[in-house]
């Protein structure tokens, strides 16, 4: 994914934001550092969290029931803001996970149109 998005899409208006939190056993600050040097851009922000409260927060705006949404992968449109105690829908996602459709699987050259389709329609 970096190599698709992050060094594929020069734009200085993309903007990421990586959330880690403790979703399995090994999860904790150190790894959480760590796992940061797969996005080194500095377009990208990353936080660690101490619960998994941020993927349970996430979970309408997916529609997931009974886990976190960890390892997904949000677009939203420049200008959507978040009002409200629960997050808006993205305008398009991609997962690791089994809970949510297969078709949205994470492909690192699906999501990089997909946000430079969104960065190219902000621009016209």
């Amino acid at each position: 994914m970096q190599e698709a998005v992050f060094k594929g899409i020069a734009a200085e208006s993309l903007r990421a934001y990586a959330v880690w939190e403790p979703i399995l056993r090994t999860d904790e600050v150190r790894a959480a550092r760590k796992a940061t040097d797969m996005l080194p851009d500095r377009r990208v922000r990353h936080y660690w969290t101490l619960t998994p409260h941020v993927g349970e927060i996430f979970q309408p705006a997916l529609s997931l029931r009974g886990t976190p949404a960890w390892d997904v992968y949000l677009i939203y449109a420049p200008g959507v803001e978040w009002k409200g105690r629960t997050p808006p829908r993205p305008g398009y996602f991609m997962h690791q996970l089994h809970q949510l459709p297969a078709n949205r699987y994470l492909d690192a050259d699906t999501l990089a149109a997909r946000v430079r389709g969104i960065l190219t329609s902000r621009e016209e």
